[in-house]
């Protein structure tokens, strides 16, 4: 429905928020009852017999069924939230609007449009009525949006009120949704997509309600239902987690937050980091949008594949990005900004991919950044979600090409996927930790692939890379740790592999929060650059995805009052390890003199090539 003026001011949206607040107390009563039921058929040990096995299935059925319900009613409750906070947020904004226009003399009709006594202000009264009819619009886009999800669900509750339902199969047969699901889970991608496309929308919807933890993360499952699944599971997991009597208040934080809506990016400009990264909810805005998960899991440190922005025909590209050390769900903000503003600026969709443990220490030889074995658990995971991003492309973007971006340590799984056959159109190593644990070159499928990379001056993970994987040994003196990232075939080093491009990661742009307008440079050089979206390591991450433009590496000379690096040191191990000894040594000594905040990189004077690189085609 589409309100008017008046009949918006009327409104009292008070109802819808309380409607939600009573659907998801009733969704935890539910959960606790059967929780309860549950536990105490478990707790008698000591009877048995055919009318305990009896109660024991019954009970089963009946705590499956209200997890089902309790489900719905979860959906119900965000639906009704979000619509809410929605139409709130966007009823302020019109009737802010409506006061502003009336304030200064115009006269606003009751459908939105503006007009003036004075033909001199035909302009601004253009501009008032641009404003209602695009907050008009978005009450009428809320309304229906909403107003058919929450009929929905309530046409489920009725429908699975003595049990969930049975579907119908392609064939006309009639099956219970829980032993479909089971089904699925013993088949292979490629089967299991052919079944799940015969079935109707409706069919779809009835399994994701009754086995979203299983469809979730199934490949092969399509993306729509797999977000729908997730979004169930983050629900049913930030209930969990909330009833539990020591709770992970971060965990708690984090899961609000990925059930929050989001602005939409496209075209909705640079997406804050500060409020990402510590966890706080976007400040409502008009077309606001819900995220998007493609796998979820509380497994180790929390695992998620976040789809940013629409997979869609007209695209220029989609990316996937894999980030580096120290990320684990709680701490994902940033990385879901930075996503959010690749998808803004690319016109794509970006997938934000965590579907394992990171190493979470920068030192640790067993279980940090410099241990293969994370590297070597995804990458496998990583080629065959590579095949489900082929497929949705397939179905509704063909020919759109599919870039992997791989940040530090996510470089190394990047590059051991591609070892182990990942398909890819583009592929950028961002500072990364080398090109791959396993002893084999890169074997991407696409016999035109097009690989980037790109490694700033002064970044510790450039000494890392120019080392071997068997280390360094000086006679009489020591031996140097070799890269575990480096392939044999290709060495460490993917700014030095044949076929690569590598790109310059310039400068940081003049709005960047620590380094203005500075070349990027030094240990911040590692990863500063992706919460700059106006950088020119951000636009060169966007122009490979996009299939734009990019800036050429050039080499710089650069100097602070304790680092001086020089033309010919980049890429040298021994060059490398110097500027670094010495970067650490000034450290030290400050510290020891009462100066530990002391940043050896600070201030950087170029002295070699200030200019920036070429602009160079990427296709």
């Amino acid at each position: 429905m589409r309100p008017t003026i008046p009949q918006l001011d009327t409104w009292n949206l008070e109802g819808l928020h309380r409607a939600g607040e009573a659907a998801r107390a009733n969704a935890d009563i539910l959960s606790n009852s059967v929780d309860d039921c549950s536990r105490a058929i478990s707790a008698a040990g000591s009877w048995y017999g055919q009318t305990k096995d009896a109660a024991s299935r019954r009970i089963d059925e009946e705590v499956d069924h209200g997890y089902e319900v309790r489900t719905v009613l979860l959906r119900v409750a965000d639906d009704a939230e979000d619509a809410y906070q929605g139409l709130k947020h966007a009823k302020t904004y019109v009737l802010e609007q409506k006061s502003l226009a009336v304030g200064q003399g115009f006269v606003v009709a009751p459908d939105g449009r503006v007009t003036h006594f004075d033909p001199e202000e035909e302009g601004a009264a253009g501009v008032f009525q641009l404003n209602l009819l695009s907050g008009l619009d978005e009450l009428e886009r809320l309304d229906n949006l909403f107003g058919a999800r929450l009929r929905e669900s309530m046409g489920d509750l009725g429908a699975m009120r003595d049990g969930q339902p049975d579907i119908t199969l392609v064939d006309g047969s009639m099956r219970d949704p829980d032993a479909v699901a089971i089904q699925l889970a013993s088949m292979s991608p490629d089967d299991r997509a052919t079944f799940l496309a015969g079935l109707s929308p409706e069919a779809q919807r009835q399994l994701v309600i009754a086995a979203p933890e299983k469809l979730g993360n199934l490949n092969g499952v399509p993306f729509v239902m797999r977000i729908e699944a997730n979004e169930i599971n983050v629900r049913n997991a930030l209930t969990s987690e909330k009833a539990k009597p020591n709770r992970d208040e971060s965990r708690v934080k984090q899961l609000e937050a990925m059930l929050a809506p989001i602005p939409n990016p496209e075209g909705a400009g640079t997406l804050d980091t500060t409020a990402a990264a510590t966890g706080e909810t976007a400040t409502p805005q008009l077309g606001m949008v819900d995220r998007k998960f493609v796998m979820f899991s509380t497994e180790g440190n929390g695992r998620m594949i976040e789809m940013v922005g629409e997979m869609k025909s007209g695209a220029p590209g989609v990316g996937v990005y894999v980030p580096g050390t120290s990320t684990n769900l709680n701490g994902s903000g940033s990385n879901h900004v930075a996503a959010w503003n690749l998808a803004d600026q690319t016109g794509g969709p970006i997938f934000l991919y965590m579907e394992g443990d990171f190493p979470q220490s920068l030192t640790s030889l067993s279980d940090g950044a410099p241990s293969p074995k994370f590297a070597a658990d995804m990458a496998p995971r990583l080629v065959d979600f590579g095949r489900e991003i082929d497929r949705e492309v397939g179905a509704t973007a063909p020919g759109t090409p599919v870039s992997y971006v791989g940040h530090s340590y996510g470089g190394s799984i990047v590059g051991s996927a591609e070892q182990l056959g990942l398909r890819a159109d583009r592929i950028l190593h961002a500072s990364s930790a080398g090109t791959g644990v396993f002893d084999t070159g890169w074997n991407n499928p696409n016999p035109s692939v097009q690989r980037y990379s790109m490694t700033a001056p002064g970044d510790l993970i450039g000494v890392v890379q120019s080392y071997p994987e068997g280390g360094l040994s000086i006679p009489g003196a020591f031996t140097i740790p070799g890269n575990p990232h480096a392939s044999a075939e290709l060495g460490g080093d993917p700014d030095e592999v044949p076929g690569v491009t590598r790109l310059d990661t310039g400068f940081y742009s003049d709005t960047s929060r620590n380094h203005p307008t500075e070349v990027v440079f030094g240990t911040d050089g590692h990863g500063k650059y992706w919460d700059d979206p106006r950088s020119t390591a951000f636009q060169n991450i966007v122009g490979v995805i996009e299939g734009s433009t990019a800036t050429a590496y050039v080499e710089r000379g650069i100097e602070t009052p304790y680092v001086d690096i020089g033309l010919g040191d980049n890429g040298d191990g021994g060059k490398e390890g110097f500027d670094a000894a010495k970067a650490a040594a000034a450290a030290r000594l400050a510290a020891a003199l009462g100066n530990p905040d002391l940043d050896p990189y600070a201030d950087p004077r170029i002295t070699d090539n200030a200019d920036p690189g070429r602009t160079i085609d990427i296709k």
